[in-house]
């Protein structure tokens, strides 16, 4: 295409842009009516001057990309989440409203499962996959590959255990083949409606390990740290940054009257959290960077107390348990990039 030639986006056009972003490492694309597209590489917004939806464009991929289910939740809540395949890839689609009209803010999802790996430091994972019952938080900002280290962490359960694995996404994003687990998968929505009830639901369904894709609120909080009580292994994801804002944050969301109650929960329950963000490399290379908080004894005995900002020192000095900080994490990686 000629630079400074402009031309709208119909199907065709669609098509083109996404097989562009998987085959030019895109994570997202975006696309709103009178507006450039735009997509995000190595954490960089980039237009993509030549394309610009009109909203005719807009109605027409609306109609190619919603199916009449996700027409009518959007029609009632003016978002919906969904994903949406096509020749080039599987991809997850935010379709909300701007300005009046619908838009799309649409996730490239990585071809095949994740393996724990090529992770970089997320991989630390596979520590947690030896439990039975208990907690294991995967946290992090949007974009931080939260999805995908829990899907790596799934996938090589597919391949050592035999489990039964029930997950409750919205919307599903990855699908796993048939291996040594049996898979469970319900979307929010069309297999349960909430997720305190999907949790609750879950623990009669005899699963080993119960994945929740997002700890929202907190009956979704309360309810996941009752099956890791119950003698269920539960992982689950939240959006927060480090150890210390990921326990503040889950004790916080409960009812102050029952804070106590959930600290002791939460401190005989939890594993470990994975606190993770990508930084930008060479290229449009990222790597995943980690903060990594073992529960022991000393974990424990401030999460009963709630002086959780001590857990910092906890990880700065846990090496030998696997611990460390976001900063000490950042520093490895600039010290593995220096040797190469």
């Amino acid at each position: 295409m000629k630079r400074g030639l402009k031309m709208g986006v119909n199907e065709a056009v669609f098509s083109e842009i996404l097989a562009n972003a998987v085959e030019q490492g895109a994570s997202d694309i975006f696309i709103s009516a009178e507006v450039p597209v735009y997509w995000r590489r190595a954490g960089q917004l980039e237009p993509l001057l030549e394309y610009t939806a009109s909203s005719d464009d807009i109605a027409g991929l609306f109609s190619v990309v919603a199916d009449e289910n996700v027409k009518k939740q959007f029609s009632f809540c003016r978002e919906v989440d969904f994903t949406w395949s096509d020749d080039n890839a599987r991809f997850r689609i935010h379709l909300y409203s701007r300005l009046g009209k619908p838009a799309f803010a649409i996730r490239v999802l990585a071809g095949g499962l994740p393996c724990l790996a090529g992770l970089g430091q997320a991989g630390r994972a596979r520590d947690f996959l030896g439990y039975e019952s208990g907690l294991f938080l995967v946290t992090g900002a949007t974009g931080a590959g939260k999805t995908t280290t829990v899907a790596a962490m799934l996938a090589e359960y597919n391949n050592s255990r035999d489990y039964h694995i029930l997950t409750l996404e919205d919307p599903v994003e990855y699908t796993y083949p048939s291996g040594r687990c049996l898979f469970s998968q319900q979307e929010l929505g069309k297999d349960f409606l909430d997720y305190r009830q999907g949790i609750i639901s879950a623990m009669r369904e005899n699963p080993d390990v119960i994945m929740i894709s997002e700890l929202r609120d907190v009956g979704a909080c309360e309810a996941a740290l009752s099956a890791a009580s119950s003698g269920h292994y539960v992982i689950a994801t939240m959006h927060t940054g480090g150890a210390v804002e990921t326990v503040e944050r889950f004790i916080s969301m409960v009812d102050s009257s029952r804070q106590r109650l959930a600290q002791s929960m939460l401190a005989a329950s939890l594993r470990g959290i994975c606190s993770q963000k990508l930084i930008s490399g060479s290229g449009y290379e990222q790597y995943c960077v980690a903060e990594i908080l073992h529960t022991n004894n000393a974990v424990k005995n401030i999460i009963r107390s709630g002086k959780y900002e001590q857990l910092t020192s906890v990880m700065q000095s846990g090496g030998n348990w696997g611990m460390q900080t976001m900063e000490m994490g950042e520093e490895r990686f600039r010290k593995a990039v220096c040797a190469s």
